[in-house]
């Protein structure tokens, strides 16, 4: 059954243009696409990490190499591609340079194509095809292309899966994690809202000022635990969005981190429309970093840009493996600590794109993706 290389190609663009299917209905299908488009007798696809041949998909309905079967990984052709890691091609044992191998005696397969199946750089199993008869003719350069392409769009949804399922085991740890933490964090926050309200009410006028500002500051940890909880809790995504001036969440976000290291400068004023807890929380942790990591006689300057807004600070350079991480994907926190990694998460869940530049004169974060930013007045 030869087919013109474009079918090939059109049959893999409406396999993975079918969104609908779940990781198992997309294996049963691309292990019976090859098997049909190469006409062969069998299509499976192995998982052998574990040293053994464990059978994961196949055209196989009942046997040894049936879906659910496991088999030794030394008696198969396949432990040539697992050794290798690449393809192998015989179109007819008995006249390859495999005519002695174990494997022909033990499975009876006469002609074979499989390529191995990688997850994050290790190999996870293969996709194979075979007959018990040997091939009338060579594998051709566009089948053995088709089957390469195969592998790799079968190692992608796996390793897709995976990450997904790794996600989900990390987001249940961190719900879990964060309701401990905000209990354990209210407890003593109440003792201390209480005891700043009775201080207020008996001080003498000349600290109320400053209790105020205690209670100011105790009424934004409640606040930033509600929303850390909120976001543990419904994802990333941000919810209700209202016009905000960048000029006054900047200032408000600087006199609670107060970094007295550094002034703060806001050009280009503009208003953005965002969640303004989760944005001023944004401002805190890169003026917290500032605060925390830039030395003395450091100048941050905020600017509204036609598509968002930057932070740029004229201090040192942030460390390479930080900047490479950050908005990558890759990023956490057990690398840098939270702050940061704060800051990434309320960028993704606004749905905006943020990106880092940083060098021996300056770092910059750049967002952008906002598309609604309009001008605003600065505030003097």
């Amino acid at each position: 059954m030869s087919q013109e290389p474009d079918n090939y190609f059109r049959d893999l663009y409406e396999l993975g243009a079918d969104r609908s299917l779940s990781l198992a209905e997309k294996i049963e299908r691309a292990v019976t696409l090859g098997r049909d488009r190469l006409d062969l007798a069998y299509g499976v696809l192995s998982y052998t990490a574990d040293g053994e041949y464990e059978v994961i998909g196949s055209t196989i309905m009942t046997g040894e190499y049936s879906a659910g079967s496991v088999s030794r990984l030394e008696e198969t052709w396949c432990r040539h591609v697992v050794d290798g890691q690449e393809m192998l091609v015989v179109a007819n044992a008995g006249t390859s340079a495999y005519a002695d191998d174990i494997a022909r005696e033990t499975t009876g397969l006469q002609c074979y194509i499989g390529a191995p199946i990688v997850i994050d750089g290790e190999t996870y199993g293969t996709l194979c095809y075979s007959d018990d008869t040997p091939r009338d003719r060579d594998f051709g350069e566009t089948e053995q292309r088709f089957v390469e392409l195969l592998t790799q769009w079968i190692s992608y949804e796996i390793e897709r899966e995976k990450h997904y399922e790794t996600v989900e085991a990390q987001n249940e740890r961190l719900n879990e994690f964060a309701g401990v933490l905000a209990h354990d964090i209210r407890n003593p926050l109440t003792a201390a809202i209480g005891y700043t309200e009775y201080a207020i009410e008996t001080a003498p006028e000349s600290i109320t000022t400053h209790l105020q500002t205690v209670m100011d500051s105790l009424d934004r940890i409640e606040e930033l635990i509600t929303s850390t909880l909120s976001l543990a809790r419904e994802g990333v995504d941000v919810g209700e969005r209202d016009p905000v001036n960048l000029d006054d969440v900047a200032h408000e976000a600087w006199e609670l981190v107060s970094p007295t290291n550094a002034t703060l400068h806001v050009v280009e004023n503009r208003t953005v429309t965002a969640d303004r807890s989760r944005l001023r929380q944004l401002f805190e942790n890169v003026f917290r970093n500032v605060k925390e990591h830039c030395g003395d006689e450091v100048t941050v300057t905020v600017r509204g840009t036609a598509s968002g807004f930057e932070i740029v600070n004229d201090g040192p350079e942030m460390p390479t493996e930080i900047a490479e991480s950050l908005f990558s994907g890759s990023f956490g926190a057990d690398r840098v600590g939270l702050g940061l990694l704060i800051v990434e998460r309320i960028v993704s869940g606004h749905g905006w794109d943020g990106t880092i530049e940083t060098g021996p004169d300056e770092t910059r974060f750049t967002v952008s993706g906002i598309g609604t930013a309009t001008k605003a007045p600065t505030s003097v």
